[in-house]
């Protein structure tokens, strides 16, 4: 069978932002994050997508544009290429996510409690569809809103100075300054 055209070129996109390959779930978290408007103007798409994201996918692997590792994970076969990976920009949400994360270890940290830091990370990286390396940025972004308020920073994340627009009000108004 042919792949559908439009699910291959989300897969294909997906695969390229992940570094070639990638879990089917983390294709599917980001074909959402890139999609989804348009998924859910499309009709019956919007209930079947993910059942037709993996039908899709056996069918590239068939004709030899995907293949799949040990593990389960889907790989852009050799010559395929993807298109570069945009930059995305993080949105409300996600930024308030990961300031919420980011406070909730900062107050066990200053009340001596121990941090949950892997458990917070995952947190974030769920509801973020995000890589840890994104969040682990963002969470170095947030260090240095922190630290331009007066507070100490976690030390886990050295404060880095390129703050993306939109983090700063977030976490002013979750430090309620």
């Amino acid at each position: 069978m042919t792949p559908d055209p439009l699910l291959s070129s989300w897969i294909v996109e997906a695969l390229g932002a992940a570094g070639r390959t990638a879990s089917p779930l983390t294709v599917a978290k980001e074909v959402w994050s890139r999609h989804e408007q348009e998924l859910k103007s499309a009709g019956d798409l919007l209930f079947t997508w993910q059942l037709d994201l993996r039908a899709t996918a056996k069918d590239m692997v068939a004709d030899g544009t995907l293949s799949l590792d040990e593990g389960g994970d889907w790989r852009l076969s050799p010559g395929v290429s993807a298109p570069p990976s945009a930059r995305r920009t993080w949105s409300e949400h996600e930024v308030e996510v990961a300031v919420d994360g980011y406070l909730s270890m900062l107050k066990s940290e200053m009340e001596g409690l121990p941090l949950r830091r892997a458990q917070v990370l995952a947190e974030v990286l769920a509801n973020t569809s995000r890589t840890a390396d994104q969040v682990d940025a963002m969470m170095s972004n947030i260090s240095a809103v922190v630290q331009e308020h007066g507070l100490t920073p976690l030390t886990a994340f050295r404060p880095r100075s390129n703050v993306p627009a939109g983090v700063r009000p977030v976490v002013a108004a979750a430090l309620e300054l």
